[in-house]
């Protein structure tokens, strides 16, 4: 009720201003019906007007399409939208089609356009558009190609789009309210240094919308239960300041390739994503972000760059500290920093020790960032744990990533890191090594339950060493894809799951002294499905492999080295092939004949029908007792 005597009390002061500063104008009536004196219709009073009349329009509804092509003041006498209504007689047409500068329309229901505008401001300037309520329209206001005009404390509902703007600038938009439109509560399209003022978005699909309009100004404005709350593209140098954005379907605030933009003081709460940055060159100071399921990321998915972005300690997620460090050299954070995300940008010496970090899109973030050690975090509820880009000579150590969304540690075009005893479990992947990521180290670590892979090593991610990692509970524990080439896995436990290593095109990796039991299938030498790229040439040899099946190959691969002197994954004295076993125990290894004893079978495994392995390991058969005619006990192989 207080809401709406502001209201009524702020048009009725907008009127009389309009009035008194029309003194000298001509007031014209229309009346529903029309009458002695009065006009039936806003059309008529139109056209009889000159500029700068007055025109009073009493309650009732009327039906008509309005051409305003003169400068007008266009008034309900009765300021409660809802006592004076204007529908739409063509709902291809706009119900007001405003094409004359200086038109100040106030206190209408503006409705039935489905296919047209409530109102349209057709390349005008200086025009002021106030107090009325919309719904039922396709777009209820409509600006194209119009600019310094005003619109404020309008209400635009149930229809399409509420406020559009198309190649209009520096109008001010203030006190409206856009609630459960289709689409757009306010959009704007090539539409540069426009303010928008304590104006409300609710219940639409994007709440406020700016598609390549820069320079524009959002202050004080609410966005709450849509699916996107404010979403700036190409729209850089924008200033986005005490706003509040919650319970968001998606995005809270989001800026993309929207560069050199400025956010203060903004609150962002309860939606999926709290405040995203794909941009760079912006800045950040005192936003707070909580309770989001990822309350801060910043990413360049569409931005090619570095994100140089100035992001101080006052912007908080779920009440800890962001802290975005550009360019900095040996600096701590330990579990008395109150950190509750990290990104290091440019940085060398940093050292991330023993931090609780979740629910951002990154726990942590590192880009172009040297001789750096992450140990003992605990990373979890993130849509991805801890993202190396372009790093050397990082170490991850100790820490525990679980419950990501995405992946556990991602090392993107990376080289002579070292990834070593650390926990994954109950995330889409583990660790995964993409783009140029080479002679990296991913050494004793635990990764489990993870819905894709384990340990992925994609497009060319060459010469990496994987040794003595415990894998289970994945589609893939182990996925090589692109052409990732001269990679050692040497010594890893892979169990549980629907593969235990796959490659899909990639050549040339060493297989060796791996337990590989208890998947659907052990080794799957697979073609690339994209281009038809075979997996060739790698060399399977010492592995322990007892799966539902072994082995696919549809490439030209060994599965052997020469017989060697060396102790095998069971135990014999030579290295050689695999050993082959079953889950019945009934497998090849299991049950080949060894004649010479050297625990290698006389005769090779049949790995598909053109690839063998010419020196299957076997155990050594254990040796029965029996008793002679003089009942002394001697010892046969079985």
């Amino acid at each position: 009720m207080k809401g709406k005597t502001i209201l009524v009390l702020t048009a009725v002061f907008v009127l009389l201003i309009l009035i008194s500063s029309s003194a000298s104008a001509a007031t014209l009536c229309v009346k529903e019906g029309g009458g002695a004196g009065k006009y039936g219709s806003l059309q008529e009073a139109i056209n009889a007007a000159v500029e700068g009349d007055v025109i009073l329009v009493r309650e009732g509804s009327y039906s008509e399409n309005v051409l305003v092509n003169k400068s007008l003041d266009i008034i309900a006498r009765n300021p409660c939208p809802d006592k004076t209504v204007i529908t739409a007689l063509d709902p291809e047409l706009p119900v007001l089609h405003v094409t004359s500068n200086s038109v100040n329309i106030s206190g209408f229901t503006l409705k039935g356009a489905d296919s047209a505008y409530g109102i349209y401001l057709d390349r005008v300037s200086e025009s002021n558009i106030s107090n009325n309520y919309f719904s039922g329209n396709w777009r209820s206001i409509m600006l194209k190609s119009s600019h310094k005009n005003s619109l404020e404390n309008n209400c635009l509902s149930s229809s399409d789009n509420g406020i559009w703007l198309e190649s209009s600038g520096q109008n001010l938009l203030k006190n409206n309210k856009a609630d459960s439109n289709r689409h757009y509560g306010f959009y704007l399209n090539a539409s540069e240094n426009n303010t928008f003022q304590n104006n409300c978005a609710f219940k639409d699909a994007i709440g406020i919308y700016m598609e390549n309009s820069s320079g524009c100004h959002v202050i004080g404005s609410e966005t709450s239960n849509n699916f996107y709350g404010i979403y700036l593209t190409g729209s850089g140098e924008s200033l986005l300041e005490n706003n509040t954005a919650n319970s968001n379907e998606m995005y809270g605030i989001y800026l993309g390739n929207s560069n050199g933009s400025t956010l203060e003081g903004n609150i962002a709460n309860s939606n999926i994503w709290g405040i995203y940055l794909d941009s760079s060159s912006n800045v950040l100071k005192n936003n707070t972000m909580f309770c989001n399921n990822r309350n801060f990321g910043a990413y360049t998915y569409h931005y090619t760059g570095e994100m140089n972005n100035t992001i101080d300690t006052s912007n908080t997620v779920d009440g800890k500290s962001i802290y975005y460090l550009l360019g900095v050299s040996n600096k701590t954070l330990d579990s008395d920093s109150n950190v509750g995300v990290v990104y290091c940008i440019n940085c060398k010496n940093i050292t991330l020790k023993d931090l609780v970090l979740k629910n951002n899109s990154f726990g942590v973030y590192l880009y172009n960032t040297q001789n750096s050690l992450l140990e003992g975090n605990n990373i979890s509820n993130n849509e991805h744990g801890v993202y190396l880009g372009n790093c050397s000579v990082v170490t991850l150590r100790g820490n525990d990533a679980n419950l990501n969304e995405g992946d556990a540690f991602i090392l993107s075009n990376c080289r002579n890191c070292l990834v070593k005893e650390n926990n994954a479990s109950n995330n889409m992947a583990g660790i995964w090594l993409c783009d140029i990521s080479r002679d990296n180290i991913l050494k004793e670590n635990t990764v489990t339950s993870s819905s894709w892979c384990c340990i992925d090593l994609g497009d060319a991610s060459c010469n990496n060493t994987l040794e003595g990692n415990t894998l289970s509970g994945a589609y893939e524990g182990i996925y090589l894809y692109g052409v990732s080439e001269k990679n050692t896995l040497n010594n890893n436990n892979i169990t549980a799951s629907s593969y235990g290593l796959f490659t899909e095109g990639c050549g040339n990796n060493t297989i060796s002294r791996n337990k590989i039991s208890d998947n659907d299938v052990g080794i799957s030498l697979n073609l690339n499905w994209t281009d038809g790229t075979t997996s060739n040439y790698n060399i399977i040899y010492n592995n322990y492999l007892n799966n539902s099946k072994n082995a696919e190959d549809y490439g030209t691969n060994t599965w052997n080295i020469s017989k060697t002197e060396g102790e095998n994954i069971i135990g014999g004295p030579y290295l050689g092939g695999n050993f082959w076993a079953s889950p019945e125990g009934n497998g090849f290894s299991e049950t080949a004949l060894d004649e010479d004893g050297a625990l290698i079978a006389d005769l090779p495994y049949n790995v598909t029908e053109t690839n063998y392995d010419y020196l299957p390991l076997v155990f050594e058969k254990p040796v029965e007792k029996t008793e002679n005619k003089d009942g002394k006990k001697c010892e046969k192989s079985r």
